[in-house]
């Protein structure tokens, strides 16, 4: 039979997307390609071994400007060499450019699509350059695989792109390797309560991510104004790194902020030192971070912002929706309602993260090139 060569454009490697392509390669009949626009793209900070069963490369390009991205150099060998085409966006030059050599010389191109903050849909305007340039795009993908309901109602409702030909690709995290420490979990907290200097008996509220304006850290520390018993590990850090020390200090929040930890399952241990997750960015596309919380059983607080509230967040069952991001007494009351329901609700966080896994994304991949080959 054969074989079916898929060539992936993306910006970068993550852990994520490494464990889900080695998934993906298990599919018969199958050759996967990763091409990174960003040339510097194995230099990062963040580092993540190379994918399994996979060719990768980074390519040569001109860069516009960060919001702009790149202009990518051999993208017509690319797709000459190809039976299916990935497009891991839609305003980059690149992306642009590999969806019109496709159409040219007739190649099936899918979408790749990760999120997208739920009320930055509604602010969409259709009239404006960026719609029709991102529809221009769309408009002739084969298929989309897309990240949850958002990507319907993002495809769906606001481009009209027809819902049949939108396949979920469950992007998730690494939930093996979390769920193994859970054997060992009460070790873990004993070593991350000392490796932090966190008092024993206080309720440990964890945000993890960067430090950013848009992550909206400050309110949680506003929050815990007043209350007694509390212990807020901030896991990251960005330029609010500072302002944030001082507000803390200010309020007299017991806290800690760890630095970026580069090791992913030095930061899956620290879930286990937690009682519950707070995510209440006033934009975030998807929220990964929420998945890996989940997997070592924390019930969450997520924002109406971010993009998994639509799928992995049931107000009330494994935690709750925050849709004021302004009012701390707000999201207080709601810390203390998670902390109230606390063993309820991280069984449904368990039993709800146990159908987001890769095996999944390999099952509705299959589904997405049977129905493109149709």
């Amino acid at each position: 039979m054969k074989i079916i060569k898929i060539s992936f454009i993306t910006n970068g490697r993550t852990p994520y997307r490494k464990l889900q392509f080695e998934e993906l390669s298990k599919i018969p009949d199958t050759q996967f390609y990763i091409y990174y626009t960003n040339p510097n793209v194995l230099e990062r900070k963040w580092k993540v071994p190379s994918i399994k069963n996979v060719t990768e490369r980074a390519l040569k390009g001109i860069k516009f400007s960060e919001k702009i991205g790149y202009l990518n150099f051999g993208l017509k060998r690319i797709v000459l060499d190809s039976d299916v085409v990935l497009v891991g966006g839609t305003i980059e030059p690149t992306y642009q450019l590999i969806a019109r050599l496709c159409r040219k010389y007739k190649k099936r191109y899918v979408l790749v699509f990760d999120g997208v903050s739920p009320k930055k849909i509604e602010k969409i305007n259709r009239n404006s350059f960026i719609y029709k340039l991102k529809n221009d795009i769309i408009k002739d993908s084969a298929a989309i695989f897309g990240n949850g309901t958002i990507a319907i109602k993002y495809f769906g409702d606001v481009f009209g792109y027809p819902k049949d030909r939108i396949f979920n690709q469950y992007l998730t995290v690494d939930i093996t390797t979390i769920r193994d420490f859970e054997k060992s979990k009460n070790e873990l907290k004993k070593q991350i309560i000392a490796k932090y200097n966190i008092p024993p008996a206080k309720n440990v509220v964890i945000y993890s991510g960067r430090l950013l304006k848009l992550k909206n850290v400050d309110l949680i520390i506003k929050s815990l104004q007043g209350l007694k018993n509390f212990f807020l590990l901030i896991v990251g850090d960005g330029e609010e790194n500072e302002e944030l020390n001082k507000l803390a200090s200010k309020l007299k929040i017991d806290y800690k902020i760890t630095g970026f930890i580069e090791d992913q399952e030095e930061l899956f241990k620290i879930y286990y030192a937690g009682d519950l997750l707070i995510l209440p960015s006033y934009n975030e596309p998807w929220g990964l971070v929420v998945n890996e919380a989940m997997a070592a059983g924390l019930p969450v607080i997520v924002s109406n912002e971010s993009g998994c509230s639509l799928d992995l967040v049931k107000d009330g069952e494994n935690g709750f929706i925050l849709s004021d991001l302004e009012n701390p007494e707000t999201l207080r009351n709601l810390i203390i309602k998670t902390l109230e329901n606390k063993e309820k609700f991280s069984k449904k966080s368990l039993e709800i993260i146990d159908n987001w896994t890769f095996e999944k994304s390999r099952e509705s991949f299959e589904s997405l090139l049977k129905a493109i080959s149709e």
